[in-house]
């Protein structure tokens, strides 16, 4: 009997996919390593649809589970685990970050502009850094703050229109957060939101330098002197000028505080040479804490009141929301790896399963416009269409979106007998079993 061929139906879904990451690319990058001349079943495109689709098929995110999807898709049932490890090498890795700073430069999911009190902005960049815990006995090269621990620091900067990272950069956990953000053109005509990681006025200077925007929360310990009210208060209010935040910040009964302060510090970095700048200062009354929340800015008065500020900071959250997907959907909760160059790999891959995500998401929120007839419907329709809602979409039927994909590229089903066959072959065929051991083993 003549063996069928399977062709599923065209999707849109696989062929924006390899749009974003074309097969050629991905064959044409790998060659520049020695990975594919060193190892003849290296197959580039085969193993990147495996990782960043197979970070999303479910918990199982270890080499052998890899492996196993690795042999599916490329039908290499020969290839050994140890081969296969041996693959997360510093060229691979190399390789990884290549791809994922093109796909985070280029990628667009086409989001829809800024509005409300975001519209001025070209963007919303959020920057912050998250610890990833990892074996202790890679504290040699992932140090933690502990003697005894490991831990991996991760440093993302969000864009709040495009829900994607901008910036992803990996170091040790005692790595602090500041030195990994650079200034420059980037900042333009966006507003960049920051915690008490980032809190240096240079950075600050930086920014307003470069023509962008910032909202910074302020130390408690802040003493700065104030010389200008911005907001006046009827009544016999307790005058600001001239007095320093620490004297005045405990006795103030008012909702808002909105001064303009001085801050020194060195322009030119090492230069023992300091510079006097002047920015707005903006506290807003938390009932529950009973305290003042502060805020550094460069945004004016005119523009935005000390309320808005504050909102705007809020928006900080949305990057508590992407650490928290990368590390339960995408795995980084649990790295069961010592080895520093798979680490890296996989935290690599955990963003490009994210950005691959994404592409899926959005195609499937232009799939839906399509469906329907009226602008008004496609706006209600891309309301039922949730980003989180999506991704878990996605994430349940990633095995499948793998086959789609495999079979769009020409690679054929593999041979389900021989493929269980091979999966369910003990790696360790010489390692006495418990119940050999009862049977014929010596006694100790």
């Amino acid at each position: 009997m003549d063996s069928v061929t399977y062709s599923p139906p065209d999707s849109v879904i696989v062929d924006r996919i390899q749009r974003a990451f074309p097969s050629d690319e991905l064959r044409e990058r790998a060659r520049a390593t020695n990975l594919v001349e060193r190892e003849r079943k290296f197959d580039a495109v085969a193993l990147f649809y495996t990782l960043s689709l197979g970070f999303a098929a479910g918990s199982d995110r270890s080499v052998q589970a890899f492996l196993e999807r690795f042999v599916e898709m490329s039908d290499c049932d020969e290839l050994s685990y140890a081969t296969f490890h041996g693959w997360f090498s510093p060229p691979f890795v190399a390789l990884l970050r290549e791809i994922l700073d093109d796909a985070i430069e280029n990628l667009d999911t086409r989001n829809a502009d800024l509005s409300g009190r975001l519209e001025r902005f070209r963007d919303v960049l959020i920057a912050d850094g998250s610890i990833v815990s990892l074996y202790q006995d890679a504290a040699d090269v992932y140090a933690a703050t502990g003697d005894d621990q490991a831990g991996l620091k991760l440093h993302l900067t969000e864009s709040l229109s495009t829900g994607l990272p901008t910036r992803y950069r990996t170091t040790d956990a005692k790595t602090q957060e500041r030195s990994q953000l650079p200034t420059g053109e980037w900042v333009a005509g966006a507003l960049v939101l920051l915690d008490l990681g980032f809190y240096d006025f240079w950075l600050f200077d930086r920014i307003d330098q470069n023509n962008g925007w910032f909202v910074s929360r302020v130390k408690d310990d802040a003493n700065f002197e104030i010389v200008e009210e911005l907001r006046t208060w009827r009544g016999n209010s307790i005058p600001l000028e001239g007095e320093s935040l620490q004297v005045v910040k405990d006795v103030l009964q008012r909702q808002e505080i909105d001064v303009r302060i001085t801050l020194s510090f060195e322009r030119k970095r090492g230069s023992c040479t300091s510079t006097t700048r002047t920015f707005r200062l903006v506290g807003v009354w938390n009932e529950d804490t009973e305290e003042y929340h502060l805020y550094l800015t460069n945004l004016s008065k005119d523009d935005y009141s000390a309320p808005d500020i504050a909102q705007l900071y809020r928006a900080r959250w949305e990057i508590e929301l992407l650490f928290k997907e990368l590390k339960s959907r995408f795995g980084l909760d649990e790295i069961n790896t010592t080895d520093p160059y798979i680490i890296e790999a996989l935290v690599i891959m955990a963003a490009i399963s994210l950005l691959m995500s994404r592409v899926i998401v959005d195609e499937l929120r232009k799939l839906d416009v399509k469906q329907r007839e009226s602008a008004d419907d496609a706006t209600a329709s891309s309301l039922q269409l949730p980003r989180r809602r999506c991704s878990h979409a996605v994430e349940r039927h990633s095995h499948l979106i793998q086959l789609y994909v495999m079979l769009d590229l020409g690679y054929e089903l593999p041979d389900l007998d021989e493929l269980l066959l091979w999966a369910s072959r003990d790696p360790n065929p010489h390692r006495p079993r418990l119940r050999e051991q009862v049977e014929s083993g010596e006694f100790w």
